[in-house]
C-alpha cells in the first residue's frame, strides 16, 4: 500500500478512535457542571464508572454511547453504499436504533428521538428532521470528513445530506458541516488556521440550508470562540472558563460545535490534552469530547493517543478502528480516482 494511503488510514483510525475515546471518557460526567465534576472527581483524565445517581449508572466504564454508535452506523452506510443520501442515512439511523434498543436507553437525544419516530412512521427522510437543532448531527459526521479527505467543501455537502433525516434546522446543519469540514482538512495535515477556516466555511455553507431559526449563527459563534482562545492562549483555564460562559457547553449545536473547535485550537490539536479538557468542561461532555476527539484524532492519527486509551475502548466495545478506517479510505481512493479520470 502507498505511504499516502497508510498515513490516511492512520489518521482515519485516529479520528474514529477519538470519537470513541472522547465519548467513553465523557459519558460518566455527562450533564454535570464543571464545578460538580471538580467536586466529585477532581480532574477526569481516564475512563470512570458512572456514579450511582447518574443517568448512565448502568453503563460500564469505557463504554461508548450514541455518539460513537451513530458515527459507526454512518461509517457502515458509507462502506456499504459508497455515499450518503438522506435515504441511506435514514436507513442507517433506524437500523442503529433497532440494534441498540435506543428508545429504551439513556443515550437518545430529543431531536433524534422525535425524528426516528417520524422515520419509522414512514415520513420522507428529507423532511423528517424538522427543526431539530441539537448537536446529534454534528457528533457523528467524522466518517464523512474521512472519505472526503482534503476536500472540506465536499465534506460539508455530504454532511448536509446526512443531517436531514434527524436535524433539519440550519444551525444543526451548520454544526455538522463545520465538523465534517474540519476532519476533512485535518486528514491532509492542514495547519490549525486552515482547519479553522475550513470549519468556518463549512458552518457558513450549512447555515444556508434547512429551516432557519432566530438566534446567533453558528459561524458567528465560532468566530467568537476562536477569538476567545486566541486572547487566552497562554491561560488555558481562563480560556475554558470564557468558552463555558460565552459560547456554551449545552446540547445545542450553536454552543457545542464552536466550543469543540476552539478547544482543538487551544490545545494545538493534541488529543492527549484536548479530550480531557473537553470532558472536564461540564455540560454535554461526551459529545463535546467526541467531536474534539474526531478532529484531533484526524490531526495526530491513532498513534497520537495513549495506547491504553485505544485498547480500552476497543476491547470494551468490540471495535477495530483500523479495519473500519481501511474500508473508509478505500472509498476515498475510489472517489479520488474517479475524480482524476473525469
Amino acid at each position: 500500500m502507498l505511504d499516502d494511503s497508510r498515513m490516511l488510514i492512520a489518521k482515519a483510525a485516529g479520528s474514529l478512535a477519538g470519537v470513541a475515546i472522547g465519548d467513553a471518557m465523557g459519558m460518566p460526567v455527562e450533564f454535570l457542571s464543571r464545578s460538580e465534576i471538580r467536586a466529585r472527581f477532581g480532574r477526569v483524565n481516564e475512563f470512570l464508572e458512572p456514579p450511582q445517581d447518574h443517568m448512565h449508572r448502568h453503563v460500564q466504564k469505557g463504554s461508548i454511547t450514541d455518539d460513537t454508535q451513530q458515527t459507526l452506523a454512518l461509517a457502515s452506510a458509507l462502506i456499504e453504499h459508497g455515499r450518503i443520501t438522506p435515504e441511506i442515512a435514514a436507513q442507517a439511523y433506524l437500523r442503529w436504533a433497532d440494534e441498540t434498543d435506543a428508545f429504551r436507553s439513556s443515550f437518545l437525544g430529543p431531536s433524534s428521538k422525535d425524528a426516528l419516530l417520524r422515520l419509522r412512521a414512514g415520513e420522507d427522510p428529507r423532511h423528517a428532521g424538522g427543526a431539530g437543532s441539537t448537536v446529534g448531527a454534528a457528533m457523528r459526521v467524522a466518517p464523512i470528513g474521512i472519505v472526503n479527505a482534503g476536500d472540506p467543501q465536499a465534506a460539508a455537502s455530504e454532511a448536509y445530506l446526512s443531517c436531514l433525516p434527524t436535524h433539519g434546522a440550519s444551525v444543526a446543519i451548520a454544526g455538522a458541516c463545520a465538523v465534517a469540514a474540519a476532519v476533512a482538512s485535518a486528514m491532509v495535515n492542514a495547519s490549525l488556521d486552515e482547519l479553522a477556516r475550513a470549519a468556518l466555511s463549512g458552518a457558513e455553507f450549512g447555515q444556508l440550508h434547512g429551516i432557519a431559526s432566530p438566534g446567533p449563527t453558528l459561524a458567528a459563534r465560532l468566530v467568537t470562540a476562536l477569538q476567545l482562545v486566541t486572547r487566552n492562549e497562554n491561560d488555558k483555564e481562563a480560556a475554558e472558563a470564557e468558552l463555558i460562559k460565552t459560547v456554551g457547553v449545552g446540547i445545542q449545536s450553536v454552543e457545542l460545535v464552536p466550543t469543540a473547535i476552539a478547544l482543538v485550537v487551544l490545545y494545538e490539536g493534541d488529543p492527549r490534552r484536548a479530550i480531557p479538557a473537553a470532558v472536564n468542561m461540564g455540560g454535554d461532555t461526551d459529545t463535546l469530547a467526541a467531536m474534539v476527539g474526531a478532529i484531533t484524532g484526524a490531526i495526530r492519527g491513532i498513534e497520537g493517543f495513549p495506547a491504553e486509551w485505544v485498547l480500552t475502548v476497543q476491547r470494551q466495545n468490540a471495535l477495530d478502528f483500523c479495519r473500519i478506517a481501511h474500508d473508509l479510505i478505500e472509498i476515498h481512493e475510489r472517489r479520488r480516482k474517479k475524480s482524476r479520470a473525469s
